[in-house]
């Protein structure tokens, strides 16, 4: 095992990052001893996922000022663009932009519900942090997790003496969020909401972070409670979590797994439908979240629905995305039959369900073999299915103990800035050796401070 020398000449949040790792390598031993206290205190303070401490690694991921702020504020100006864009695409018809998105009809019947209140009020966004900014591959809205973790993570990570010999070295700040989340949420109630109830199925993987944004809650003098959507009900013209009566619901149960056991949610669903509490986020976030909307901000037939500015933004960080479909388009200035140039470039592309999450079922195509790929264009013109030109993947050296040995190891890495109605959050990565970068699928998480 040999750590990474300080003198080697990388760009500056890399100098961060190397200075970090080398700082570890000096002392393999005690390093080993603070991936044992950094588990711990995960565990301590809450960071769990699926019953254990959360994945993660002995380093956090480092930006620089100029780099954050541009990741934050293209995040948000992004985000906001999109929500507003799924209200006037098409003229407004919501139909037509369900036709073009391929909304399954179980679906489709909620969102058309109008609800009180944003679209979106919480959010989280995937991006590659590129040398010319970031580029943004999701939009998260429906239920986004982490938003609690990443304040927790920071705190444990803050507490290790590496991190500590570290920040007398280099000017380190990191953007807490939960305190936003709370004031997010509570804005888009009506003023005398008390009563909090974050919504999810008691077994999810991350109830954990449900619980720490539930502390945040109770902090601010709300009555807060995490209920499971199954034992809801609904009496007395209102929606109640056991003996509470609930003014706002902060939403952590995907829609899609809330219309796979609709027989058993069902006072929830109908306390939606009848308005009986606030819900964040509403059913309408599924729209501009909508992994083929990103087809809608680049395709050429709606650039009138975008400013020049819009434009130039969407450019910037947004990769050419398409439905798939047999139909002529334009990349790269010129126009294109589809199907035929989807499969021929191939290894500049990614497949993925439209309305998939957790990295489930995406193609990367200089990773999938030739006819396989084209089996699976064929197949995603009779699905909702999107082809997405393949962004370059970043890497970083990240610290790992494997066997009890401290190592450093190549690993890639996805930025996840969150969102809260605008106001100022954190963010967290996400790190992994497959190109598919998701904690669900076997990656690790960890927060993002900011040098400088």
């Amino acid at each position: 095992m040999a750590g990474p020398p300080l003198s080697d000449l990388r760009p500056p949040a890399l100098d961060a990052a190397q200075d970090y790792n080398a700082l570890l390598a000096r002392d393999p031993r005690a390093a080993l001893a603070q991936a044992e206290q950094l588990a711990a205190d995960f565990v301590r303070r809450g960071v769990t996922f699926d019953g254990g401490a959360m994945r993660t690694f002995l380093r956090p991921h480092f930006l620089l000022r100029g780099e954050w702020e541009q990741l934050r504020d293209d995040g948000r100006r992004l985000l906001e663009l999109s929500a507003r864009v799924a209200r006037r695409a098409f003229d407004g018809d919501v139909e037509r932009l369900f036709a073009f998105l391929g909304t399954p009809e179980d679906e489709a019947r909620w969102v058309r519900l109008e609800s009180p209140g944003p679209d979106v009020v919480l959010s989280r966004l995937d991006a590659f942090i590129a040398p010319g900014g970031p580029r943004f591959i999701e939009i998260n809205s429906d239920a986004p997790a982490g938003l609690g973790y990443g304040d927790r993570m920071a705190e444990a990570f803050r507490a290790l003496p590496c991190f500590q010999e570290f920040a007398r070295r280099h000017r380190v700040s990191y953007q807490a969020s939960a305190g936003a989340v709370v004031e997010a949420v509570m804005a888009a109630a009506p003023p005398f909401a008390r009563s909090v109830a974050i919504v999810d199925f008691a077994e999810v993987k991350t109830r954990g972070d449900q619980a720490i944004l539930g502390e945040a809650f109770g902090a601010r003098g709300l009555d807060c409670r995490l209920a499971d959507p199954r034992e809801m009900a609904v009496r007395e013209g209102a929606l109640w979590a056991g003996d509470t009566r609930v003014d706002v619901v902060y939403r952590r149960a995907v829609l899609s797994e809330l219309l796979e056991k609709a027989d058993e949610v069902g006072a929830f669903l109908q306390a939606y439908e009848r308005g009986m509490a606030v819900f964040v986020n509403s059913f309408r976030c599924r729209l501009s979240e909508d992994k083929a909307f990103f087809a809608v901000l680049t395709d050429e037939a709606f650039a009138s629905l975008l400013g020049a500015d819009e434009q130039a933004l969407v450019a910037r960080c947004v990769p050419w995305t398409r439905r798939v479909a047999e139909r002529t388009t334009r990349r790269g200035g010129r126009e294109v039959d589809l199907l035929p140039h989807v499969v021929s470039h191939r290894a500049e592309l990614v497949l993925k369900p439209a309305h998939g999450y957790g990295g489930r079922a995406v193609l990367i195509g200089d990773e999938t073999e030739p006819a396989e790929w084209e089996r699976a264009v064929q197949a995603a013109c009779r699905e909702p299915w999107v082809v997405q030109e393949r962004v370059t993947i970043p890497e970083e050296v990240f610290p790992t103990v494997e066997t009890g040995t401290l190592a450093f190891s190549p690993f890639k890495l996805n930025a996840n800035p969150f969102y809260a109605a605008g106001m100022e959050v954190g963010a967290v990565a996400r790190a992994s050796r497959d190109s598919v970068i998701n904690v669900s699928a076997g990656g690790g998480s960890v927060p993002t401070f900011v040098v400088g």
